[in-house]
């Protein structure tokens, strides 16, 4: 009876395995090409056989590259997909296409999401939230701050930009259609250093460049009169 048991238990195990040889659930792969938001997908290793008989995975096509993505679709993240990028695989448990009530996680209901390691860069990285492309980064710290690396450039498209709290500006500062500030209190402006001024200026609506005139000019020791 013993030897009868382990014949059964063996049988339905054998049985068991042979089913699973069939079922995918989720696996490495590399991307071969992208298009539309359509991945060719090698899957990496081999599919394994009870008899020890190894075969690569075939490539799959038309794979959906899923990203993270909230309130509907509107707003998310995503990057370039390349050949040779990683991604990881993963099987339907039902037909994506709904044309086979019958089929289940098979290799044609295939789904991936990008899944490459970090950068050596970045990696050793385990405090901050990092976006990053290359060298260029946008950072967010545990302590609320965030600090932004564009080796390239970084413009802002918007109509108006607020900030409030102080701007402080290490490199130079250029403005193209002009300034406009003001105080509640104190002095609106202090610069420390030479000023090379070009144009005209006004002071209290009195033109106070090169051309002005004094009036009421006096010999001696007097005084001028008001900007005329």
């Amino acid at each position: 009876m013993a030897e009868t048991n382990d014949d059964f238990i063996s049988s339905l195990k054998g049985m068991i395995n042979s089913e699973l040889i069939d079922l995918n659930t989720s696996m490495d792969g590399v991307v071969v090409s992208y298009n539309g938001g359509l991945a060719t997908v090698k899957p990496i290793g081999k599919k394994r056989f009870q008899d020890g008989d190894e075969l690569d995975f075939p490539p799959i096509y038309n794979v959906p590259v899923r990203w993270p993505s909230f309130n509907g679709g509107k707003c998310g993240f995503k990057g370039p997909i390349k050949a040779g990028d990683k991604v990881q695989v993963i099987f339907g448990q039902q037909a994506k296409d709904g044309t086979d009530d019958q089929r289940r996680f098979d290799l044609s209901d295939a789904y991936c999401f990008p899944a490459h390691n970090a950068t050596a860069a970045q990696g050793g990285n385990n405090e901050d939230t990092i976006l990053y492309f290359g060298s260029a980064y946008i950072k967010l710290t545990e302590d609320g701050k965030m600090e932004i690396n564009a080796p390239g450039g970084c413009k802002t498209i918007a109509p108006t930009n607020e900030f409030t709290g102080a701007v402080i500006v290490k490199g130079l500062f250029t403005f193209m259609n002009g300034m406009i500030g003001s105080t509640s209190s104190g002095v609106s402006a202090v610069i420390t250093g030479a000023i090379n001024f070009i144009g005209s200026l006004t002071s209290n609506g009195k033109n106070i460049s090169d051309s002005h005139t004094h009036t009421g000019v006096q010999p001696g020791s007097g005084t001028t009169g008001g900007v005329s």
